[in-house]
């Protein structure tokens, strides 16, 4: 009996030990989300890495090399600092019947583009530009010329909104309206274009990766394209 007992406290205490010393397991620590953005919805397919939770990237929930074939569409984007210190920049993303989600990596997303639907935004961008008058035509030639290498697609279509304002033939002001319709619903999409190389248009499906808002490509593109006044 005396053995049994001596035996049973050991266990105890044995098990006690292990409780004492066991380490802390360190809890994961939260990237810090610098800025947030509303995205153009469109679809991607994600190559690889990991979908999270948040932008925190505390919690995964998906390893994206189970969805090779699944569309997703991102609506939202956030640049966040890592708990390495560098930068990055996350997507949210859900699939069609939204069900797989998270924030990923946006180089790992991958943009089938419609070639068709893309070259006919580039002819109908070109087009409303040869048609103006020239004096009008002349304005839209040195805002393109006028945008730099760090303006962004935003800054493009506010220059065209103030270039409205001071036109005041009709036929003019719906042919700038098209512009501004048209950059609002292709405009990243078509700078993704210009920065790869407008001539991939006829070479049949492209697949594109890091999208940005930068206009300079875009302005330069078009102005490349346009007849000459």
């Amino acid at each position: 009996m005396m053995k049994k007992l001596v035996i049973t406290i050991l266990t105890f205490g044995f098990g006690w030990a292990l409780l004492a010393f066991q380490p802390n397991v360190p809890a994961v620590r939260a990237a810090t989300v610098i800025s947030t953005s509303q995205l153009t919805k469109a679809p991607y397919h994600a190559v690889s890495g990991y979908l999270y939770q948040s932008a925190a990237l505390k919690k995964r929930l998906h390893n994206a090399d189970h969805y090779p074939l699944t569309v997703f569409y991102a609506d939202r984007a956030a640049t966040v600092r890592k708990t390495n210190g560098n930068k990055a920049v996350y997507y949210r993303v859900t699939n069609g019947n939204h069900r797989v989600h998270g924030w990923i990596w946006r180089g790992y997303l991958v943009r089938i583009i419609n070639v068709q639907k893309q070259r006919a935004a580039i002819n109908r961008l070109v087009s409303s530009i040869d048609r103006l008058s020239s004096p009008s035509k002349n304005h839209v030639l040195s805002l393109l010329q006028s945008i730099g290498r760090h303006d962004v697609l935003a800054d493009l279509i506010k220059d065209f909104n103030q270039l409205s304002d001071k036109i005041s033939d009709n036929n003019d002001l719906q042919k700038i309206q098209t512009i501004i319709d048209t950059l609002k619903s292709d405009g990243q999409t078509l700078i993704a274009i210009f920065n790869n190389g407008v001539n991939k248009l006829y070479t049949g499906v492209i697949a594109l990766h890091h999208f940005n808002e930068l206009a300079f490509s875009l302005a330069n593109g078009l102005l490349k394209l346009v007849a000459p006044l």
